[in-house]
């Protein structure tokens, strides 16, 4: 039932961007990010609420995107995939962004998740799961194709069960922008 679930909102998907594209400009990214704090909350008495400073392991982990496009100037949004990978597993969501161009700043904000490809060393998966993910990033523009700031990565499960528990992540980062014509 899932997977036929998961197939029926990939078409739904294809077809929204297919007819969407007449107005949209392609947009590529290719994001470094070295994580410098994991932390999470949790209503759990075992797990409770805890930060974990990672800086020190000088781990950079490569990001992808690619989105659809609209507007242009002061404030531009998009839909698309984005593929975060820690190279031996790789994990495959929608995902949407809005973003404010404050030439050279801008503040973007992406919100994406409840259905997720892994692949990867002897993973292969696609499901539903209720998980929604979310980056609040500001940056400066170096150059028209190079970006470099910093954020902080949300993961939030939409079950009400767990819904008062989330874990985050702050990074700096470099982003490469690609749009081609």
């Amino acid at each position: 039932m899932e997977r036929k679930r998961a197939l029926a909102v990939s078409a739904a998907l294809l077809i929204l961007l297919s007819a969407m594209s007449a107005g949209a400009q392609a947009r590529l990214e290719v994001n470094l990010d070295w994580p410098l704090v994991i932390g999470w909350t949790s209503e759990s008495t075992y797990l409770g609420n805890d930060t974990v400073d990672v800086s020190q392991f000088r781990l950079l982990v490569p990001d992808f995107r690619a989105y659809y496009q609209f507007g242009d100037g002061l404030l531009t949004g998009g839909i698309g995939v984005r593929v975060p990978t820690l190279i031996i597993v790789s994990l495959i969501y929608p995902e949407g962004f809005v973003e404010v161009n404050l030439k050279p700043f801008s503040l973007e904000a992406t919100l994406g998740g409840f259905l997720f490809g892994a692949f990867g060393l002897g993973v292969g998966t696609f499901s539903a799961q209720p998980l929604l993910l979310s980056d609040l990033s500001a940056s400066v523009e170096l150059a028209s194709w190079f970006r470099l700031g910093g954020g902080v990565y949300l993961i939030m499960p939409t079950d009400s069960t767990f819904s008062k528990n989330f874990a985050y992540i702050g990074y700096i980062g470099g982003r490469f922008i690609f749009m081609p014509k």
